[in-house]
């Protein structure tokens, strides 16, 4: 499974690239969130990978940033949104924003983005917004668009990026959850890569 690529940008469309990593040139699937923050073709670029299998095809997907990734596979738990329904999603605005109208139950707001609705803004609003509270902590919107300094704040950031790595590595967040909330209540003081190796330790041995 491929989780992360770096290599040359030969190819930037709208909504795919291609990328050449050791002579290889992989196609990824990308939003217009990613695709604003791209370096010109010719340059290098890294990117993170979700990887699916579908008809017997496998479909990557490319992020330029992790926080990205993480509120793609989010989405695609939910009943009803497909990887072109949650990219389009990301792209109808900010991502802070996205997370602090989910938090706040702004079915309304959430409506109003492409392709979703009232009903769907419910459903995201129900699967979702219990699942962000917990990894974010109730936060008021402007608190989540505005990215505080803070120690919760940092703490929150921190639990992204690990249950990202996890994903990455092929991991569901119902598996690690629980022993990732545990980990970071337990050891405020630990890094990313401390974190992870403790996260996969336990999941080994058990």
């Amino acid at each position: 499974m491929i989780g992360r690529i770096r290599g040359l940008l030969v190819y930037k469309g709208s909504d795919e690239v291609i990328v050449e990593a050791a002579g290889v040139g992989y196609r990824l699937s990308i939003s217009a969130t990613t695709g604003d923050q791209l370096p010109a073709v010719e340059e290098e670029v890294v990117l993170w990978v979700t990887t699916k299998l579908r008809d017997d095809a496998i479909h990557l997907y490319g992020f330029f940033e992790r926080s990205e990734q993480m509120m793609f596979l989010r989405l695609l738990k939910v009943n009803g949104v497909g990887p072109k329904l949650a990219f389009a999603i990301i792209s109808g605005g900010d991502l802070g924003r996205l997370e602090g109208q989910l938090i706040n139950q702004e079915v309304e707001e959430l409506a109003k983005l492409p392709g979703v609705g009232k009903k769907l803004s419910r459903r995201l609003v129900l699967e979702l917004g219990e699942l962000l509270k917990k990894e974010l902590g109730e936060l008021p919107l402007s608190d989540l668009a505005g990215h505080p300094a803070g120690g919760s704040v940092k703490s929150s950031i921190l639990a992204q990026e690990l249950l990202a790595a996890l994903q990455a590595l092929g991991y569901r967040s119902s598996e690690v959850e629980t022993i990732t909330t545990r980990l970071l209540r337990d050891h405020p003081g630990l890094g990313l890569e401390a974190l992870l190796k403790l996260v996969l330790q336990e999941l080994h041995s058990g």
